[in-house]
């Protein structure tokens, strides 16, 4: 029996590695059920609407409340 992990959905450019162990099974071999969460309308911003400071950036949102066990860093 598998355990599912939920985690953020990942980006083809940055989580490529994360897609090829899915896709070659490497998960399930290890008893795991990857699967991604969904976005909600809210996750995505522009990055015009940050600063220096204040960068915009969605990771983490969904792990924070709770539909998602992990995040890609």
């Amino acid at each position: 029996m598998l355990k599912p992990m939920v985690i953020e959905p990942v980006r083809a450019f940055n989580g490529m590695d994360v897609l090829v162990a899915r896709d070659e099974g490497l998960f399930a071999a290890e008893g795991l059920d990857v699967q991604f969460a969904s976005r909600e309308p809210g996750d995505m911003r522009s990055t015009a609407d940050g600063t220096l400071e204040q960068p915009v950036s969605a990771q983490g949102l969904i792990q924070k409340r709770g539909a998602a066990r992990m995040y890609q860093a």
